[in-house]
Formats: C-alpha cells, sequence, structure tokens
C-alpha cells in the first residue's frame, strides 16, 4: 500500500480551504443579519491565506512569509472563530484572558523558532491558541439550548474537540520523537493533520450553513409569532378602544338626558304648572258659565301637557327598563283607570318576556303611548263593565290584546284631544316594525302585535304577517 502523499495532501487542503472562503463569503453576502458570520468569513479567509502561503514554503525561501505570517493568520482564524460563535449564541465575547494566555505561547514559538535548536518543542506552543480557542469554540457550541439550533451546534463542538485533538496528538507525537515539525515532512503526524484538517474544513463548512438555516427558520418563526402578537395586541387595543367609545357613547346620552330632564323640568314642565294654577286661580274669581268652563278646559288641558311632560321625563330618567318593570306599569295605569271608572279589569300575561331590556327609550315611550291610549279610550268611550288584558310572548314576537264588552264604535270614534287615536295607534305599531287589529263584535277588541327587540323607526314598512289571527286566537308573524 502507498503511504499518503504530504505534499498533495497540503495541496487539497489549501483548494478546500479556498473554496471554503469563497463559500463563507457567498452565504455571508446572502446573509448579513446572521450574527457571527461575518467573524466566520473572516475566519475561512485567514485560514485559506495561511495555507496557501504554508504551500508556498517549497517554492519560496522566506521564513517571515512563509511560517510566521502563517502562523499569525492560523491563530488570528481560531479567535475569530471563537468570536463568531459567541456572538452567533448572542453573547458578548471575553478575549481579555484568553489572549494573556496566548502570551506565552507566542513567546515559545518565537524563541523555539529563532534562539534554540530544540526546533521539535515549537509545535507544542503552536498549537496551544489553537487548542484554547477550538475548546472555548467547543464549549460555546454545548452551551446552546435553543430549540432548532441544538443539534448543528452539538456536532460544531464535537468536530471543534476532535480537532483540537489532533493539534495535541501532533505535538506529542513530535515532542516525544524529536521529529522536526516540517508541514511536508514524512510522519503520521503530519498525515493525520492534514487529513484532520479537510475534515474539518468540510464539517465546518457544512455546519455553519447549517446553523445560518436554521437561525433564518428559527427568526421567521419569531417573526410569525411577533406579528400574532402584535395581531392579539392591536386586536385588544381596538377592542378596549370599542368598549371606550361605548361608555363614552353612553356617557353622552346620560348628559344629553340629564339636561333634558333639566330642561323640561325647568321649562316645560314650569309652565304648565304655572298654567294649572292660573286656571284654578281663575275659576274662582269669576262665576260666569262661559269662563268657568273655558277656564276647566285650560286646566285639563294644561293637566294633559304637564301629565305628557312627567311621562317624558320618567322614560328619559330611567334608561333601560326590564319587561317586568314596563308591565307593571301599563298595569297600574289599567288599573287606575279602571278603579276610577267602575269596571273591573282582568290582568294575565303569559309566555317567557325576552331577556334583553327595552333599551330604546323612544320606542319604549311610544309602545307606551299606544298602549296607554288604548286603555283610556276603552276608560272613557266604551261604557263597559269588564275589561281584560292579555299579553302573550312568543318566540319573535308578543302580542297585547285590550278586550271590553262596551258599546264598541258604532258612536264613538276613537280620537281624543288633539286628533289622537286609532290611526295614530297604528303609525306607532307600524314605526316599531308591527301591527295593531281592530275587532267590535259584542265590545271592543284591539290586538298589539309587536317584534323584538323592541326598535323603532320613524320611516317603516309594514312587516309580513302569515297570520294575524286563528280561531284560537293565537298569533303568528314573519320578520
Amino acid at each position: 500500500l502507498m503511504s499518503p502523499d504530504t505534499p498533495t495532501l497540503a495541496l487539497v487542503t489549501g483548494c478546500i480551504a479556498v473554496l471554503q472562503a469563497i463559500a463563507f463569503t457567498c452565504a455571508w453576502a446572502l446573509n448579513r443579519n446572521a450574527p457571527g458570520l461575518r467573524f466566520w468569513t473572516l475566519s475561512s479567509l485567514l485560514t485559506g491565506c495561511s495555507l496557501l502561503l504554508v504551500l508556498g514554503r517549497q517554492s519560496i525561501d522566506s521564513t517571515l512569509l512563509t511560517r510566521w505570517i502563517p502562523t499569525l493568520f492560523t491563530w488570528a482564524a481560531v479567535l475569530l472563530l471563537n468570536i463568531g460563535t459567541t456572538v452567533f449564541r448572542g453573547q458578548k465575547p471575553a478575549l481579555k484572558w484568553p489572549l494573556l494566555c496566548c502570551i506565552p505561547s507566542l513567546a515559545g514559538y518565537l524563541w523555539f523558532g529563532w534562539a534554540t535548536d530544540q526546533q521539535w518543542l515549537r509545535p507544542i506552543f503552536y498549537s496551544a491558541p489553537i487548542v484554547l480557542f477550538l475548546a472555548l469554540t467547543a464549549r460555546e457550541w454545548f452551551s446552546e439550548q435553543r430549540v432548532g439550533l441544538r443539534l448543528a451546534a452539538y456536532f460544531g463542538g464535537v468536530t471543534a474537540v476532535l480537532y483540537a485533538l489532533s493539534f495535541v496528538f501532533r505535538a506529542g507525537t513530535i515532542a516525544t520523537h524529536r521529529g522536526a515539525p516540517e508541514p511536508f515532512g514524512e510522519g503520521t503526524a503530519q498525515v493525520l493533520l492534514f487529513s484532520n484538517t479537510i475534515l474539518w474544513l468540510l464539517c465546518w463548512t457544512y455546519n455553519a450553513l447549517l446553523l445560518v438555516n436554521q437561525w433564518n427558520n428559527l427568526q421567521k418563526v419569531h417573526l410569525y409569532d411577533a406579528q400574532l402578537l402584535a395581531q392579539q395586541s392591536l386586536a385588544k387595543a381596538e377592542s378596549q378602544l370599542a368598549l371606550r367609545e361605548r361608555e363614552l357613547l353612553s356617557e353622552r346620552a346620560q348628559r344629553q338626558r340629564e339636561l333634558l330632564l333639566r330642561d323640561l323640568h325647568d321649562g316645560i314642565g314650569g309652565m304648565t304648572a304655572n298654567l294649572v294654577l292660573l286656571a284654578s286661580m281663575g275659576q274662582g274669581k269669576d262665576e260666569s258659565s262661559e269662563r268657568h268652563e273655558l277656564m276647566h278646559h285650560i286646566e285639563h288641558l294644561a293637566i294633559d301637557c304637564n301629565r305628557e311632560v312627567r311621562l317624558l321625563m320618567d322614560v328619559l330618567e330611567k334608561g333601560p327598563v326590564d319587561w317586568h318593570q314596563f308591565l307593571q306599569e301599563v298595569h297600574q295605569h289599567a288599573a287606575h283607570l279602571a278603579a276610577g271608572h267602575g269596571f273591573s279589569l282582568s290582568w294575565k300575561v303569559t309566555g317567557t318576556p325576552p331577556e334583553q331590556a327595552l333599551n330604546d327609550a323612544a320606542a319604549r315611550l311610544s309602545l307606551l303611548r299606544c298602549l296607554k291610549e288604548a286603555i283610556s279610550n276603552l276608560a272613557r268611550h266604551s261604557q263597559a263593565r269588564r275589561a281584560s288584558i292579555r299579553v302573550r310572548f312568543f318566540k319573535n314576537y308578543f302580542c297585547i290584546t285590550v278586550r271590553d264588552d262596551g258599546i264598541g264604535l258604532q258612536n264613538e270614534p276613537m280620537v281624543d284631544y288633539g286628533g289622537r287615536g286609532l290611526p295614530n295607534m297604528r303609525r306607532r305599531c307600524e314605526e316599531l316594525l308591527g301591527r295593531v287589529t281592530l275587532r267590535c263584535n259584542s265590545g271592543t277588541a284591539l290586538r298589539f302585535i309587536i317584534p323584538v327587540p323592541v326598535s323603532l323607526h320613524p320611516i317603516a314598512k309594514k312587516p309580513l304577517f302569515s297570520n294575524l289571527a286563528n280561531e284560537d286566537g293565537e298569533f303568528q308573524m314573519t320578520r
């Protein structure tokens, strides 16, 4: 078997070092943001220059150019390798003590290279800085704990340790046999050194490119997580902003309601109260029947105006009202009128009222006026002895039926002061997207069908009703 040719191995090693330098330069040009890659690129360039200068020893007789400069380049290369590894891990390089430890190695290398003939000790001082920085590099790789980088980092640490051991073996072999430390000399130590250098260059190039690729993937994951977090923060901020806007709208509505209540109380309310007082005083001073009747009408008109103002103030002041409170108010009004006009009243509520409160004050006011108008007309015009109010709740609507056993509408139209009557009630129901029906058979039956949730639509289209009523009094509505 032929033994490996050392100069050939050296030439192959130099070519691979040049190719490695080119590969690292291209990788750094394409990945400028990768931490530590620029130091690895400089390290590979110095390694390639060092090996090319060593190869020149066969044709150039210059100790400075072929011995001392390549040695300094090699030491600088492993130093930059360690710096790049530390930066890649996001750490700050600590170079003070390692560089101080290199001073004795440099002094020993110079002494045993020039001042003495014991050159077989020179590889010990030549290898010491290389082994030191390779060991520090391996320690950095073995400390890597980031997911996605750990396996490649461990591989880099193992290769660094093996390459450092090759220098230890070469220095120990030369020192033991007191051989000449010539790179192109025959011997196992030289062959092993160049062979391990080739393996190191190949493995380190592959490992560095793998680390850069894994780092880019990790950055993409971090970027995606940051974007997701930013979107979540933005959604949270938008939600808080929308909540704050609703709070501001609610506060503004509350403030407007308070101002309107104050204006109603201090303005129209005070004027109607004074009007009632003046009408009462006018009746007492003049006994003329015409004047007394005029003042009586003025008093009733002022009382109605005051009642209307109070109704507006109550609706604005209460804010959202649940269905039980609303129905209780209607029931109390009906019971009060029934007691005052001497007829019996039956009140019944069936079904489950909606959980959502009556938030629309204008819609609640319109519905309340509509029902009070129906009950007031019943009390004033029906001459009934018995009356009933039935409230029934369904899934998407509710129905209120006001029924009496009075004289119906043959003689009395459903009108009141100011021209309010059945057309007005129908219009209000249409604005609530509902309907009102009227039956005059053995009394009067008014039936209101209103969809839920109750809301006011000033310009409303009539909703579609599949059946307003059937034989059993059941109502169905499609919206």
